[in-house]
């Protein structure tokens, strides 16, 4: 493996296991209602899927597997969707300013370092013929024979 897939690994893996003791912070936040159906214990979920999503794609990656890009896109869009969500949902102001930080700085940039990990693992997650590489069609509009 490379040297750049080993940081990213790490970093995901990084990124997964500081969302641990996060998500500890919010089930103090609800004050033992996290347990209940409620619009804020959702957040919670969201973030142990994040954290169990980011571990994956470490994972994967670190192993080169070819499973790495589907996951890492999954995990990218998930977390482009609890940035929409988080600045939409949040209370004017402080918590506002506070989500908005959060998307700007690490959630989007996260989800843009997943979005080109899932697009470069392409390169060698896809199948090989004997000949070598199948030629890329990507891109080419097949014209009249």
């Amino acid at each position: 493996m490379d040297r750049r897939s080993r940081l990213l690994a790490r970093l995901f893996a990084v990124c997964g296991v500081l969302l641990v003791p996060w998500t500890w912070v919010l089930i103090e936040q609800l004050h033992g209602q996290a347990g209940k159906r409620s619009f804020d214990s959702s957040w919670v979920g969201l973030d142990v899927l994040e954290a169990a999503c980011l571990l994956t794609v470490s994972f994967l990656l670190s192993r080169r597997h070819r499973a790495t890009s589907p996951v890492a896109a999954a995990t990218a869009a998930i977390l482009c969707m609890d940035a929409w969500f988080d600045t939409m949902s949040a209370a004017p102001q402080l918590a506002y300013a506070e989500s908005l930080a959060m998307a700007c700085f690490v959630e989007l940039p996260l989800a843009a370092l997943l979005a080109w990990t899932a697009w470069r693992a392409l390169e060698w997650a896809a199948p090989q013929t004997a000949a070598g590489p199948t030629a890329s069609v990507v891109g080419r509009i097949p014209g009249p024979r």
